[in-house]
């Protein structure tokens, strides 16, 4: 999210030559005291719905039916259906590009609030939260200001909820039949938490935010650090990081001041995450790596990747026993599969994978695929990385912030490898359609 709020405007308000007589309403507070503290998302509905400039002029008048159409005021062509699935596709978007306020260009058949125009008025339903005004209703000092006040306000309550939000829209190229389309995808969300017990770091859980007081609470229990509810004194955010959201403070009772110190003395690498990886990582700074970025020049066939899931689940001879077990695959970047190891954990299949190559001093593994059964979550890729894989693919999703560390370290990653189509996250120039 960038630091300064998000405001869309009818792009005639900031000087743009979009009004039907090919002029614009540049608004001077709007553009030269608001404008450096936002940013602006300009949008003119007419222009974007295909009308041009110059145009004929429009109006809202009542059709014969009783409803509000907008009309040419000239010809008396119709245009409210035009208009109308613009609007509703245009709204759309901007619900999801978010926005903390906007201003619309007054008296306008489209943007006006009287009315109310057709744009403003799927606008304002959409979105009903929203801080949205027209450049009239900010003529005084007053109104600008409360103005001002409500998108700065909207844009730190936004802030507060991305950062605990349990999942991310990510740009992503889809893979179907061949073909590959861009689009937008929604990822589970992977966030360190750091768990501190009187003000010192105790243990690092992968999880996904949300109810990070209880995690704390219920992992304490099974760690035996605590028996029962009357030994937590408090677990309150630490409000000294600028991450605050991802550190928790807990304290015990008064009395357990020796049993925190002898928890601090045994388990000074306890770290656990959302599927058992990342073992001896204490703090969240320490999860930051220390390798560069991978820059393998190869290229794979997207067929190639599409057959690895079948071709690994056909050497799950384990699998076929339990129906229990993880695996993970090696292939080299042509699509073959040379080596396949199985476990309760995914993440303990790949340290086998990558113990066996160590152990044969074939590190790095830079011209060889990783397949994962199940999803892909960051110590997934982080293991791939260590080892010098540039590309992983999973059967299932990868976390939010598996794909930031994929994007960071030159990692091609797909999920959703499912009878040949897939879903590129990261990384798409090394996969050939």
């Amino acid at each position: 999210m960038g630091n300064r709020p998000r405001v869309g405007i009818s792009a005639c308000l900031l000087g743009e030559p979009v009004r039907y007589d090919g002029r614009h309403k540049r608004d001077a507070w709007l553009v030269d005291v608001l404008g450096p503290q936002v940013e602006w998302v300009s949008v003119c509905p007419e222009v974007e719905a295909g009308f041009g400039t110059p145009r004929e002029t429009m109006e809202l008048v009542r059709d014969s039916s009783g409803r509000m159409a907008l009309m040419t005021t000239e010809t008396k062509h119709d245009v409210t259906d035009t208009l109308q699935r613009y609007a509703d596709r245009r709204v759309e978007e901007l619900a999801r590009a978010d926005l903390d306020g906007y201003v619309l260009k007054a008296d306008s058949p489209s943007c006006g609030l009287e009315g109310p125009g057709l744009f403003a008025a799927v606008l304002t339903a959409r979105m009903p939260d929203l801080p949205i005004v027209d450049e009239r209703q900010l003529a005084d000092g007053t109104a600008r200001q409360r103005f001002a006040d409500g998108v700065r306000a909207h844009h730190r309550a936004r802030s507060v909820a991305a950062e605990s939000s349990p999942w991310r829209d990510i740009p992503i190229v889809r893979m179907q039949n061949g073909k590959a389309a861009h689009a937008i995808d929604r990822a589970a969300t992977e966030e360190p938490l750091e768990i501190r017990l009187h003000g010192q770091p105790f243990a690092v859980i992968m999880r996904t935010p949300g109810a990070d007081r209880e995690l704390a609470a219920g992992f304490l229990l099974a760690e035996r650090v605590i028996r029962n509810a009357d030994e937590l004194g408090t677990i309150e955010y630490c409000m000294d990081r600028p991450d605050n959201h991802n550190v928790v403070n807990v304290t015990l009772a008064p009395e357990l001041e020796d049993r925190v110190s002898q928890a601090l003395d045994e388990r000074r690498q306890v770290t656990t995450n959302s599927s058992c990886g990342l073992c001896g990582r204490r703090t969240i700074e320490s999860l930051a790596t220390d390798v560069a970025p991978l820059d393998s020049s190869w290229r794979v066939a997207a067929s190639a990747i599409g057959r690895m899931p079948a071709l690994l689940r056909e050497r799950q001879a384990i699998f076929d026993e339990t129906g229990g077990l993880h695996a993970a695959g090696l292939f080299t970047h042509g699509g073959e599969l040379i080596d396949v190891a199985e476990d309760v954990g995914r993440h303990n299949a790949v340290d086998k994978i990558v113990g066996r190559h160590l152990m044969r001093d074939a590190i790095p593994l830079s011209s060889h695929m990783l397949c994962v059964s199940g999803r892909a979550s960051f110590e997934i890729v982080q293991k791939a990385l260590f080892a010098g894989i540039p590309v992983v693919a999973a059967v299932s999703a990868p976390s939010t912030l598996a794909i930031d560390l994929a994007r960071a370290f030159g990692i091609t990653l797909v999920g959703f490898v499912r009878g040949g189509d897939f879903t590129i996250y990261a990384h798409a120039e090394r996969v050939d359609g």
